[in-house]
């Protein structure tokens, strides 16, 4: 039930408000209760610190994680604020896993059920606490998270120096040199663009001329493969329909004879083997399954139920000598209805693609 969130923000320090309470309680119990769960409850939290929240008088420190940098004030409220928008002041579920009077810590989830503890690793904004997670599930992702963070320079991460303690004068001056070098680097980094871009005006559009032409080439492409494949696919349905018509020929014949009382049926004297459907052939559509979607949604579909009905190998049934003409009548009968339908099903289909807008062009086009 936990998901992760992978978003960033911009780096920023933790002040240490009540990093005594976590450190004791993550150390001390969650050391022997790491795998035990107590209770999972909801709770109404106001978010105190980074990892710590208050629901009435308990106080829930954010499991599996510990803070750093402590004495970053900026650093802190930030990472709160973070903390704030992910719960958006909807209440959490926590899953107690160790306790301490009223101090309890607990794995929280929001109401999207995005792990806390995880997505602060993620941010940058918490450490792993290791000995808190060691041996439970929850080991490998968090430390993974806190190394994929750590690379990518997210949180406290981003720079060591930029969170360390200085002076209040010493603090200003930094960051009034900070600002100073950030719109001298802004004022550069326009001339510079400003000057590449003037002077790769004329690459672009041949880049963008070059694109177009890739981009023509592509759907000219796809419109001829769309076009062969309708072309055969036209192609396999007609001479389906001739096997058809063939297959009708054969068998209306044979129920033709049934009606000349003057003559016993063929079938009592040597027997009969009846083909239940014709022979038909499906082998285009089998290797352009993947390419119906160039037909459009609707015309797709008849020809998937279509090809539905065939059978490339055809079923039979042995007639003998002592069945009766009835039994034999309505088996016939059966395969000649079906063969019927099957025709005006090609039928239709022929004409569906003789009507697609794509394909009328070409199929009306002299051979």
């Amino acid at each position: 039930m936990i998901a992760v969130l992978l978003v960033s923000f911009g780096p920023f320090g933790l002040c240490d408000a009540h990093a005594q309470d976590a450190s004791q309680l993550s150390r001390s119990n969650l050391t022997k209760d790491a795998r035990q769960t107590y209770e999972e409850k909801e709770y109404d939290v106001t978010i105190k610190d980074v990892n710590l929240l208050i629901a009435g008088k308990t106080k829930i420190i954010l499991w599996g994680v510990e803070k750093v940098n402590p004495n970053a004030a900026v650093f802190n409220l930030k990472a709160r604020n973070v903390l704030e928008n992910i719960i958006g002041g909807k209440p959490v579920i926590c899953t107690t896993q160790a306790r301490k009077g009223n101090v309890i810590s607990a794995q929280c989830i929001n109401n999207s059920e995005a792990d806390l503890s995880l997505f602060l690793l993620q941010q940058g904004l918490v450490s792993a606490d290791r000995t808190a997670i060691h041996g439970s599930v929850y080991e490998a992702p968090y430390l993974e998270a806190e190394r994929i963070a750590h690379d990518h320079k997210y949180g406290v991460w981003a720079s060591s120096e930029e969170y360390s303690v200085v002076p209040g004068d010493k603090q200003t001056k930094n960051f009034m040199l900070g600002a100073f070098l950030l719109v001298a680097v802004f004022i550069m980094a326009l001339i510079v663009l400003g000057f590449f871009v003037m002077r790769g005006f004329g690459r672009v559009i041949d880049v963008q001329s070059r694109s177009l032409d890739l981009a023509m080439k592509e759907r000219d492409l796809k419109e001829k493969e769309k076009l062969v494949i309708a072309s055969m696919i036209n192609s396999e349905v007609k001479e389906n329909k001739s096997k058809v018509e063939a297959y009708l020929l054969v068998y209306e014949e044979m129920m033709r004879d049934f009606l000349d009382e003057s003559k016993p049926p063929t079938y009592q004297k040597t027997g009969e083997v009846i083909q239940k459907q014709p022979a038909l052939g499906r082998v285009v559509f089998d290797g352009n399954t993947d390419k119906l979607d160039l037909f459009g949604s609707d015309l797709a579909s008849n020809l998937v139920h279509y090809y539905a009905r065939i059978k490339t190998n055809p079923d039979y049934i042995e007639i003998a000598p002592d069945t009766q003409i009835a039994e034999v009548q309505n088996i016939i009968l059966t395969a000649v209805t079906n063969a019927k339908k099957l025709d005006e099903i090609s039928a239709l289909l022929l004409e569906r693609l003789a009507d697609h807008d794509a394909l009328k062009e070409f199929l009306e086009s002299p051979e």
